[in-house]
């Protein structure tokens, strides 16, 4: 006990910092790839680069996302004007240490220009910071989900690798608020915090509009803490907040170029039979990796939930099945094709399904100990057990 790993405290910062390395390795793969979107003139004659979404002058229904821009804005406008000089003047120093992401992203321009550096910080801050939250609400949702408090910290980890591979296509300074919005919602659903989940649900939407379909997907989570009566009328109340928020920023960018929605079925379905779209590949973390839809990646996920789907709660099976309801038509209506980050409904629950999945091959490793391994004087059919209760509960995981 007088070892600094059986201290909470210890093991909390241990925690904190292995997330914090993960976060940021991740968000530098996002952000390398996309930055944020000072491409898209470009790629895809539209314009939802930071400076028009911060303006409000982007086009729809990218302009719908405003929630960061509005924090930022709103941060701006607060501080006083000689602290506001101040702060761009320090982001436009020499020292490459004051303006990182100018210096070591070149793509991302908008960083450079002064009306904007500051919002533009403000955004990647907040940005990133969702990441690393998300990680640890994701976590939270493991821990509730099943009982091996390993496989809860290491599912996040590896999400976390993987997230610059799901943003392919395209990516987004909303994406992982999206993220940590939709865990966040899951693991309020399950404790049955409903005047929290409304507060949720308006930020969530305003960050992306389409949360409104998510909150079908968590009945089965509000339903292990409510009647069927009760948990479709907290469901409707989160709808109709959704929607009133919705409305509200529909009416108020109106006017803006694009559409309500964009449309993509034709494309889908060409891209979907198409045999080349399922051996794409493109570089992640500066090294070529398997794109979106290929073959392997698919094989990957259908090996990680024919592991776990058995060994799943039934809400959370439900909660898949339900997200595949609704995602999979609003993704071959209106998501550009081989996106796969439109998919995010299900990354809750995947993140779940590889807990479980990893739960499950440590709970085989610890059965295969071998007898050196057993204590001397312990007999090793009592043993094993033990000691994967011990490591997966509570030797050094906080």
């Amino acid at each position: 006990m007088n070892e600094p790993l059986s201290r909470p405290g210890i093991r909390w910062l241990f925690l904190a910092f292995i997330y914090f390395v993960m976060a940021s390795a991740s968000f530098s793969g996002f952000f390398t790839k996309w930055q944020f979107r000072e491409d898209m003139p470009v790629l895809f004659a539209t314009n939802a680069s930071l400076p028009a979404m911060v303006d409000g002058t982007a086009e729809r229904p990218y302009v719908y996302r405003q929630l960061l821009p509005l924090i930022a804005n709103s941060i701006e406008r607060a501080l006083p004007i000689s602290v506001r000089d101040h702060a761009t003047a320090v982001l436009f120093d020499k020292k490459r240490n004051y303006h990182p992401i100018a210096e070591f992203y070149p793509n991302a321009v908008d960083a450079r220009n002064p009306q904007y550096a500051l919002r533009y910080y403000l955004i990647y801050a907040m940005s990133f910071a969702s990441l690393l939250l998300a990680m640890f609400a994701l976590r939270a949702v493991c821990i509730d989900m099943q009982p091996n408090r390993v496989a809860a910290t290491l599912a996040p980890i590896a999400f976390a690798a993987i997230l610059p591979l799901i943003l392919t296509v395209g990516g987004y300074f909303y994406d992982p608020p999206e993220l940590l919005f939709m865990a966040i919602a899951v693991w309020f659903s399950m404790r049955g915090r409903v005047l929290w989940l409304i507060a949720i649900t308006a930020l969530a939407t305003l960050n992306k509009e389409s949360f409104f379909f998510f909150i079908l997907t968590l009945f089965p989570f509000l339903r292990t803490r409510f009647s069927v009566k009760a948990t479709l009328a907290v469901q409707c109340v989160l709808l109709v907040v959704a929607g009133a928020v919705n409305v509200v920023i529909k009416l108020k960018y109106a006017h803006n170029g694009g559409g309500v929605v964009t449309y993509h079925l034709m494309e889908n379905l060409v891209f979907l039979i198409h045999p080349s779209s399922y051996i794409g590949f493109e570089y992640n973390y500066g090294i070529p990796m398997t794109k979106g839809f290929n073959v392997i990646n698919i094989v990957l996920v259908a090996a990680l939930v024919r592991t776990a789907w058995g060994k799943l709660l039934p809400a959370v099976r439900q909660h898949l099945k339900i997200a595949l309801l609704v995602n999979v038509p609003l993704f071959l209506a209106f998501c550009y094709p081989g996106e796969l980050r439109n998919f995010s409904m299900l990354n809750v629950g995947f993140v779940i399904t590889i807990c479980v999945s990893i739960a499950a091959y440590l709970d085989r490793s610890y059965r295969a100990l071998p007898a050196a391994a057993v204590p001397v004087g312990a007999a090793p059919e009592s043993t094993v057990p033990a000691v994967a209760e011990s490591v997966s509960a509570h030797t050094a995981i906080p």
